[in-house]
């Protein structure tokens, strides 16, 4: 059976082929009966726009890329990562796709060498490294970019981003509702916005509590199992932890039960927190992803910057 085409929806219209084009894409001077009567004949022909001609016709390919800076390493912690990367890519795919728009996942490593050439409408940005070049690279290309997990200063670039005080109020709450009374916090080595953000909001939130920065130099695991040990040396009345990366958690899971204490870990909430049957913090991942897709897709299409979102975290208790 042969495919409609935009001619048999023109010709069962009574209207021209730029008319029909005008009316299926929203766009051009088409009043709105016309309109809904086109897209009306054009869902009974069963026609579909061919995206390879209409990409060549208006210069769009309607791809997304996802940027991450997510380490391209084989630690044998990169497990939870991927699982925190892949909720992220199919949540912000699934949006994008609602939008008509392809979701293109970018390599984490080697990046300079492809960005120049980068094909896409548009980018969603992964916690970019503060100091880093990635972000500024992506707007000398004059590519429309939305920052998840963090904001781009002072940069005129939208964001879609967890409330970190949300996060830790959350934790605190629960730990002191489950009669814990010593909390300490156990944060990795780097310097992204999730990890300040985090660290100030329990500084701000929990002045005299104990603060352990774990070690990741040997892998996440690793350095959360030496600063377990080391927070537990230090400060042996601490009867609960917030962990706020899994892949840290477990190490810390590991060496307080190798000293069989009773201390209390609660981390961001994922395959780690659900193998381990303990409380975990929603960070709206999903929500995060789909807002920002969402944002991107508004700014390709209008051309203007759109409003920064904040979420506030959840608690998944268990």
């Amino acid at each position: 059976m042969r495919r409609p085409t935009i001619k048999d929806v023109a010709s069962a219209a009574g209207v021209s082929v730029t008319t029909v084009s005008h009316a299926l894409n929203d766009k051009g001077r088409v009043d709105d009966g016309t309109r809904r009567r086109i897209k009306d004949i054009a869902v009974e022909l069963g026609y579909a726009a061919n995206p390879r001609a209409r990409a060549l016709r208006t210069g769009s390919g309607r791809t997304i890329g996802l940027v991450t800076g997510l380490e391209a390493d084989q630690t044998p912690d990169r497990d939870s990562r991927f699982d925190w990367y892949m909720r992220t890519a199919f949540a912000g795919a699934s949006q994008a796709l609602r939008r008509g728009y392809a979701l293109v996942l970018m390599p984490p490593s080697d990046q300079a060498s492809w960005i120049r050439d980068l094909a896409v409408d548009g980018v969603l940005l992964i916690d970019p490294e503060p100091d880093g070049d990635l972000l500024v690279q992506l707007l000398e290309r004059k590519l429309p970019v939305v920052v998840i997990g963090g904001s781009a200063g002072s940069r005129g670039v939208a964001s879609v981003s967890l409330d970190r005080s949300s996060a830790v109020t959350a934790v605190l709450d629960h730990f002191v509702r489950t009669g814990r009374r010593h909390t300490a916090l156990i944060a990795d080595d780097g310097q992204r916005q999730m990890t300040v953000g985090t660290i100030d909001a329990f500084r701000r939130l929990s002045a005299d509590a104990p603060i352990e920065i774990a070690d990741t130099s040997a892998g996440r695991s690793v350095g959360g199992a030496d600063a377990a040990r080391r927070l537990m040396a230090r400060h042996p009345e601490v009867d609960s932890v917030y962990v706020p990366l899994d892949s840290i958690a477990v190490g810390c899971i590991s060496a307080i039960a190798a000293v069989g204490a009773d201390i209390e870990v609660v981390t961001a909430d994922g395959m780690v927190a659900q193998a381990y049957g303990i409380t975990g913090v929603d960070t709206r991942r999903e929500d995060q992803a789909a807002a920002a897709a969402e944002l991107l897709v508004e700014q390709i299409e209008t051309g203007e910057i759109p409003q920064s979102r904040v979420f506030s975290a959840g608690l998944v208790e268990r």
